[in-house]
């Protein structure tokens, strides 16, 4: 194995007000030989080795799946090759649920999920829209086939650049507004965000301890030194983000930013309200519902600020999903053409199935994934303090202040300013402020300083409110000037007495314990390789459990642990094995007595039992969930009946004659009978009835037979001709 010797430089100034980037890579490496070793491990206990080092339960050899992800040494030299499973197709793309991801940039990075690992079990989840079955992986706790596509598209409008920004930091969580281009530089501008998704497929991910790491993400793990080099920490955040997912759904998502000049709105008179009453009321830069005056003046404002000449307008895409073809063409939207506009939309929606991407993410702290590496409980905190130290390098206060109130923000290695309303320029430094105070400038805090030496076994770092310092009547900064803390953390100092090896290399581990007791529905935290004397473990419970007695067992001189009395007890209700369709919602991993799931199928089939399962006091779900289940409808056959042979006065009714009804005689020609009754006034009856009300009569008389009514009922023959009898008199013409 090459060992490489990492180095790394940092923005000492970052580009502003117009100023280039900084060009040249971060990171520099070279060849090295190690002038001291690492903490020693002792092969893979009674697990199986990869040829890469990587270890894997010795139930996984041989049993047709390739475990050892990259060098298949699992399945290499087996005699005899058994099959766990009559499927090995996966859902389509589900390997980006195993990728990572970067919460500053809003990027993802490579793969620290082993998607293709299936722990030997032979899990199947049905697609209805493909018509097949495909098999989960063990990192997918739970995956379901549903199609959700929103009808309506959501329009925001935000007054500015900064008011997009602040909404996004609130609602999203997020720093995707750095994906948007700065338009301050030459006009106040204001926004229309469009925005819509579709989804194909949700999952959520298994817990951390459960998860089958990807082997490169495994081998830099491996390979990151136990003291502190932030360096070599940052360059695997640089590879493989600060966040993986927990959650999530597999689909696209529309979104598309467009601007108005805000000097054409006010002369034009048009306010954000009036957009809003546009938009409520149907209008859909795609397909046109309704015009107003107010979707009027919209069109007017789009067409203006796209500086187009024809009716095209053309707004900012961000777009995640569907085929690049597809994804070309939503750039641009004619509003002379709805249907056109509709088309690109339909296309594109309809190639999310093909082409999707994780939308709607749950995140996860990248180094809860720090395991089956020496010293993991080390590195998993290094790899801690290094994320949040990314972090603070983004954070603005490395920026020189804005004007007029914009806030800066640090995007690459560059800073941007977002100018609040009526104001636009590099630094926000043209037009006035119209909703603020001008001259009124409130204070914003400089960096922290570096940490200072150690005193009394504490360190301390101060800050200042000078970037801008507060003026003309504005706020000061919020929050602490100075901050302490001890030398060295509290968790820092556990791990010297649990791992004393992995901070003194001198300490070489002789001895050790084999792996753990198993805990049933339980398992070992940030679980190792190998566990020398003196090692501490900490058992915890699956989803749904709660572990009770003493959850930590150490490794003794004597070679054996020493383990309390300890189980899992069940503490609410797992998602159910929805299987053949059957999809359910509300969809977690785990659920309260008395909530409800309710279940439902694919288009195309039809339920067959209960509705929905409820969580019952005993942990179970009522009905059993087996006795549920989606089905296709059965083609009817239709068998040849041979009609009997009837009187001209009947009719063939399930195969046999029944008296036919006036209504089956028809009316023929003009001939017509008058008939008065007290009860229903003039009505015309045509000719033909005469005779078969005779005939019926005679029929009745001799046979008691009843009318056989189109449907369920029978009438006795008696009321109707009864009802004939009573009339007045009546004639032929």
């Amino acid at each position: 194995m090459i060992l490489l010797s990492i180095r790394r430089r940092t923005v000492a100034v970052y580009g502003q007000y117009g100023g280039n980037p900084c060009s040249g890579d971060t990171f520099e490496t070279r060849p090295c030989t190690p002038t001291r070793g690492c903490p020693t491990e002792d092969g893979c206990g009674d697990r199986f080795r990869c040829f890469s080092g990587q270890c894997i339960s010795r139930s996984l050899v041989c049993n047709g799946d390739q475990d050892c992800e990259e060098d298949g040494a699992d399945e290499d030299q087996c005699e005899e090759r058994k099959t766990v499973c009559d499927i090995d197709k996966t859902p389509l793309n589900s390997e980006l649920t195993g990728a990572g991801f970067d919460i500053v940039t809003g990027e993802t990075k490579g793969r620290v999920i082993h998607t293709k690992s299936f722990g030997g079990q032979c899990r199947k989840v049905f697609s209805g829209d493909r018509r097949e079955y495909y098999r989960l992986s063990e990192s997918v706790l739970a995956y379901n086939f549903q199609v959700k596509v929103q009808n309506d598209f959501s329009y925001e409008f935000f007054n500015s650049t900064w008011a997009y920004m602040k909404h996004v930091e609130r609602y999203e969580g997020s720093n995707s507004y750095k994906h948007t281009q700065n338009k301050n530089l030459q006009k106040s501008k204001q926004l229309m965000v469009v925005e819509n998704s579709v989804e194909v497929a949700q999952f959520i991910n298994n817990r951390p301890d459960f998860l089958a790491l990807a082997e490169p993400f495994w081998k830099e793990l491996f390979n990151l030194p136990v003291i502190y080099e932030y360096s070599v920490y940052r360059r695997l955040i640089e590879h493989f983000g600060t966040h993986f997912l927990h959650s999530g759904s597999l689909g696209g998502h529309y979104k598309v930013i467009f601007y108005m000049d805000t000097d054409k709105m006010k002369s034009e008179g048009v306010s954000i309200t009036d957009l809003y009453k546009c938009t409520s009321s149907g209008w859909n830069a795609l397909i046109v519902k309704k015009k107003k005056k107010e979707c009027t003046k919209l069109d007017e404002l789009l067409l203006t600020s796209s500086g187009s000449s024809g009716t095209k307008i053309k707004g900012d895409p961000y777009i995640e999903g569907g085929s690049p073809g597809a994804v070309a063409g939503l750039s641009y939207l004619d509003l002379d053409n709805p249907a056109g506009n509709s088309r690109m939309y339909t296309l594109w929606a309809a190639s999310v199935t093909d082409y999707p991407r994780v939308i709607k993410k749950k995140l996860t702290p990248l180094y809860h994934l720090v395991k089956e590496v020496p010293c993991s409980s080390v590195k998993k905190h290094y790899l801690k303090q290094a994320i949040e130290e990314y972090i603070a390098e983004n954070d603005p206060c490395k920026c020189q202040p804005c004007q007029n109130g914009g806030e800066a923000a640090v995007e690459g290695t560059q800073c941007v300013c977002y100018c609040k309303p009526y104001t636009f320029g590099a630094a926000c430094e043209l037009g006035a402020l119209v909703q603020d105070q001008p001259g009124v400038v409130d204070g914003q805090w400089s960096c922290w300083s570096s940490w200072g030496p150690c005193s009394g076994g504490r360190k301390s770092r101060s800050r200042t409110c000078n970037n801008p310092s507060p003026r003309g009547g504005g706020k000061a900064c919020l929050g602490e000037q100075h901050e302490s803390k001890a030398c060295e953390d509290e968790e820092l100092q556990h791990l010297r007495l649990i791992e004393p090896h992995c901070f003194d290399l001198s300490i070489n581990p002789t001895e050790f314990c084999s792996p753990p007791p198993l805990l049933e529905n339980g398992f070992v935290q940030n679980a190792e390789n190998s566990y020398p004397v003196g090692k501490n473990i900490v058992y915890a419970c699956k989803h749904g459990y709660s572990l009770v007695g003493n959850p930590v067992a150490k490794c003794l001189s004597n070679l054996q642990w020493q383990v309390g009395e300890r189980y899992c007890q069940e503490t609410a209700c797992l998602l159910p094995d929805l299987e053949g369709g059957l999809q359910g919602e509300p969809w977690k991993p785990v659920y309260e007595i008395g909530e409800r799931i309710t279940l439902s199928c694919p288009n195309g089939m039809h339920l067959e039992g209960a509705h929905s399962i409820l969580c019952e006091p005993s942990l179970k779900w009522s009905p059993d969930v087996k006795t549920i289940q989606c089905k296709r409808p059965v083609p009817s056959v239709k068998t040849e009946v041979t009609d009997p042979k009837c009187q001209p006065w009947e009719k063939a009714y399930q195969s046999q004659c029944v008296c036919k009804m006036p209504y089956d005689c028809g009316f023929y020609g003009n001939s017509q009978i008058k008939s008065h009754s007290e009860k229903t006034g003039s009505l015309w009856i045509p000719k033909i009835v005469l005779g078969y009300v005779h005939q019926l009569f005679l029929l009745f008389k001799l046979s008691r037979h009843k009318i056989a009514w189109s449907g369920d009922c029978v009438a006795p023959l008696g009321k109707y001709i009864a009802w004939v009898i009573n009339t007045e008199e009546f004639g032929t013409d």
